[in-house]
């Protein structure tokens, strides 16, 4: 059957502004922005194009506009779906252009459709309509919909008594399919209002002026996407909890929180007068079978679900005869009495005793609904099963020392599993877990919101280097190349996070399809997430494999230094002297005193200059680390190799440079003259404060929407940091929540964040994961405390020594006051505001220490969480 599709956008544009018009068929680029279709200019007011498709079977139809201005490129808000019919030969849409910044459209996401606003859904028959009206209308409390009303008799004549009543779709639309006449002489004119259901009353209208119908053709469908119910929507304000799953305690639980524990932790945020429930990333982490898999930012799947999380009796049980189920209840009681996860033992009992069920009773598992999920995941579920397997076998998730599939192919993978009985057999079992984990989830998820409760997930801005992700499309990242963050609050030298970094251009070529379908996964169990450390869209800090710190770093993308600059400002560079180490004989006795002569007879060389250089054997941070020295020497030596001026980067013939961060605190920069510190001081500046910002905004512009229009989770963003001055504006200009912390102030010569300035689109929180607890953080340091207290809270009397509940609930009650959209509490402060003060030191609250690498994530809350009672704030 073929189809003519015909698009009319109303949207004012100027000289040099071109619309392109993205979708899922391949007319319009099978969502591949390069692959758009351009739409033709009619007048200053309205673009259109015309496609001619074949469509034997019913199809959603997805599209969105995009603008572009020589290299600038702006998506509007959300996409239209709509069904399409191959009965129907003609389509013609007009559109609105709708911004994508609009609060109405984070109130169309997930947490407002599917949770707090939900209608049932009823599809419009079309089949004898000329005419399919779509308005949005969030924020609707069920019981009330949209209706209709015109100047025809076929739209109610005006009259309210009996409107025309709109239905709700199942693209989130209130849609009316109509057959009108053929046009008036006259302008129809129309109109939205809001109806009660539940009293058959007529409310009011929509503001503004009518709205009109354009000219059609009775022989199509002409589909008006009228964008929003005009009218005074209220700013929308919630509260959540943030808790790791980890974290959670309860009876039935072994030694670690579990999926089944967010039903109860749902029912006690409702209490409380919550509405959603924040996670830590909840993906499998198993590298090394040690606790420094508790890390949840190094995944080895960015879609497979974590064992640790399962409730093994939700699975089955096995025998009482058998040694496992034998110290099952011994073990478990063991277990939760700890105070922290015991992330090795649980971990081991754990699969151990799911291995012992798979080969008891793995037949049961081939159902429908099985094999049906299978069939949805198999793209990442086979590949990750192999994965773990040849981990397993050769002892070692980094895949380049196997000694075979060290290169990933998946026919030789599938061949793999029927051919080898071993490999078979375990990734079955591998498919056993994950799916038993999704139900669990999936099970989890339907009651969490029964009470009315969103779930946010996390979603890291890495991979780990050793991954399925990594060993599947190597191509899709830099593995030569390793993210983290300048020196900040946390450390002073930087963080390193070991992640390879993105290889955009590769990613982009496809439209992001790997970030589509992970986000798509993602979408089958949260309603919104938090995307860590989203900077990294707009570029990342990138540290060369050879370096162990974050200081060696720089941005990528970046525009770099030259030597030609560099000398055309004034700096008489030498390449030398400004990228290799700053060594004297006194910086050496300074560091080493009287071992310095061993440290030069082992480590260094002299140079002409007088100056030193390292050894072959130890000339970078990594090789350094490989000598297993001291850690205060090996500290001291990498110090010494970081007191460069410039980082030196060649790709090809072509050689540039970078700053070096900080580098005013280097002994190299201390050692040159006044002028030549004043011109690289204005160099440095320029580079990190002014020179990016266009290319960084032209970055996230290209990126952010593709992974905004990939599904209706809310969409936060992690932007904590040395925060470019575009970021704001371009969140803003997207729809992405930003997060604002109050102890950590994005104005410079703040000491806090006023967070009653916050934008509406936004998260506030009085701290992260990363931080201290409210109680932790009042030890911390007197003076800060003292001034909070005081400049804040505006207490005329000293401020208490600790916090307590009274001052936690304060806290807590300023950020309810706010009018950012959210405010998300770790579960840690709600507990103590409620009165729960554990007796322990607020250090062990900690979730996290960024500064510590090798930090191990195992903080349990003390009790059951149906042993608390949130009281409402």
């Amino acid at each position: 059957m073929h189809q003519k599709l015909r698009f009319n956008l109303r949207y004012h544009t100027h000289y040099g502004q071109e619309i392109y018009l993205l979708g899922n068929i391949p007319a319009l680029g099978n969502d591949v922005p390069h692959q758009a279709l351009r739409l033709q200019w009619e007048n200053d007011d309205w673009w259109s194009a015309t496609i001619h498709i074949t469509a034997d079977t019913p199809v959603v139809l997805q599209y969105q506009y995009i603008l572009r201005e020589l290299e600038e490129v702006t998506y509007e808000g959300g996409i239209r779906e709509i069904p399409l019919e191959p009965a129907r030969e003609t389509y013609q849409f007009t559109d609105t252009w709708s911004y994508a910044g609009k609060p109405e459209h984070a109130w169309q996401t997930a947490p407002f459709t599917r949770v707090f606003f939900r209608h049932p859904v009823q599809q419009p028959d079309i089949r004898h309509a000329t005419h399919l009206f779509r308005v949005q209308a969030p924020l609707l409390p069920a019981g009330k919909t949209v209706c209709l009303l015109g100047s025809i008799p076929q739209l109610g004549g005006w009259n309210i008594e009996t409107p025309l009543l709109l239905q709700y779709d199942a693209q989130g639309w209130f849609t009316a399919a109509l057959q009108l006449p053929a046009t008036a002489a006259t302008p129809v004119r129309y109109k939205y209002g809001i109806y009660d259901l539940d009293n058959h009353t007529f409310e009011y209208y929509e503001n503004g002026p009518d709205r009109e119908l354009p000219p059609y053709d009775t022989s199509g469908l002409a589909v008006l996407h009228d964008d929003f119910v005009r009218r005074d929507y209220p700013l929308w304000k919630g509260a959540g909890v943030a808790v790791p799953v980890f974290s959670l305690r309860s009876n039935e639980g072994f030694g670690t929180g579990e999926f089944a524990d967010l039903a109860p932790l749902a029912q006690w945020a409702r209490q409380g007068g919550l509405q959603l429930i924040q996670l830590l990333p909840v993906n499998d982490t198993i590298s090394t079978w040690t606790w420094r898999d508790s890390y949840p930012y190094a995944a080895i799947s960015s879609f497979a679900l974590h064992p640790l999380y399962i409730r093994l009796q939700d699975v089955g049980r096995l025998p009482d005869s058998h040694p496992l189920q034998r110290q099952f209840h011994s073990l478990r009681q063991w277990l939760n009495e700890k105070e922290d996860v015991d992330y090795e033992t649980v971990l081991s009992y754990k699969l151990a005793y799911l291995k012992a069920l798979y080969e008891a009773e793995g037949e049961k598992l081939q159902t429908r609904a099985y094999w049906q999920w299978f069939a949805a995941n198999e793209h990442w579920l086979l590949p990750y099963a192999v994965f773990c397997y040849l981990r397993d076998k050769y002892h070692t998730s980094d895949y380049s020392r196997w000694p075979e599939y060290n290169q990933y192919d998946y026919t030789a993978i599938n061949q793999l599993v029927i051919a080898d009985r071993a490999a078979a057999d375990t990734a079955h079992f591998y498919f056993f877990i994950q799916y038993h984990l999704h139900l669990q989830l999936q099970s989890a998820v339907e009651a969490v919101h029964q009470e009315g409760i969103a779930l946010k997930g996390d979603i890291p801005i890495g991979i780990s280097r050793y991954s399925a992700d990594a060993w599947m499309n190597p191509g899709l990242y830099h593995l030569d190349m390793q993210a983290g963050a300048p020196p900040d609050s946390f450390t002073a030298e930087g963080q390193n996070w070991g992640f390879p970094t993105y290889n955009w251009k590769k990613m982009m070529a496809d439209g992001c399809d790997w970030w589509q379908q992970r986000l798509r996964h993602m979408s089958v169990y949260f309603d919104a997430f938090r995307i860590d450390h989203i900077l990294g869209f707009f570029r990342i800090w990138q540290i060369p494999q050879h370096a162990v710190q974050g200081l060696l770093g720089h941005f990528h993308p970046a525009i770099p230094v030259s030597r030609e600059e560099l000398l055309q400002k004034g700096i008489p560079f030498e390449e030398e002297r400004f990228c290799q180490p700053w060594v004297t004989d006194a910086i050496l006795d300074q560091i080493f005193g009287s071992y310095a002569g061993i440290v030069k007879d082992r480590y260094l060389y002299t140079l002409p200059n007088g100056r030193y250089a390292f050894q072959p054997h130890c000339d970078t941070q990594r090789k350094i680390r490989e000598l297993q020295l001291p850690e205060a020497v090996e500290s001291a030596l990498f110090s010494l190799i970081a007191d460069v001026l410039l980082i030196k980067v060649a790709k090809g013939e072509r050689v540039m440079y970078h700053p070096r961060y900080d580098l005013a605190g280097t002994n190299s920069f201390a050692a040159l003259d006044a002028v030549t510190q004043q011109r690289l001081l204005a160099l440095y500046h320029h580079y990190f404060y002014v020179r990016q910002e266009s290319c960084w905004r032209k970055e996230a512009m290209h990126k952010l929407p593709l992974i905004r229009r990939a599904t209706r989770m809310l969409i936060c963003g992690e932007d904590l940091g040395m925060v470019p001055h575009c970021v704001p504006g371009v969140m803003q200009a997207q729809g992405i929540l930003g997060l604002e912390v109050e102890r950590m102030p994005k104005r410079s010569g703040q000491d806090f964040a006023a967070i009653f300035e916050a934008p509406y689109l936004s998260v506030l929180t009085p701290a992260t994961h990363d931080m201290s607890t409210l109680r932790g953080w009042w030890e911390e340091n007197a003076g800060i405390s003292r001034k909070y207290y005081q400049q804040v809270l505006k207490h005329p009397t000293p401020a208490p020594l600790q916090a307590n509940p009274v001052l936690i609930k304060e806290i807590i009650g300023q950020h309810l006051q706010a009018n950012a959209m959210w405010r998300i509490f770790q579960i840690q402060d709600l507990l103590a505001a409620s009165g729960y003060m554990p007796d322990q030191h607020p250090d062990k609250e900690r979730i996290n220490i960024p500064a510590v690498t090798q930090h191990y994530w195992r903080y349990r809350i003390n009790k059951p969480i149906t042993d608390y009672e949130l009281r409402k704030f």
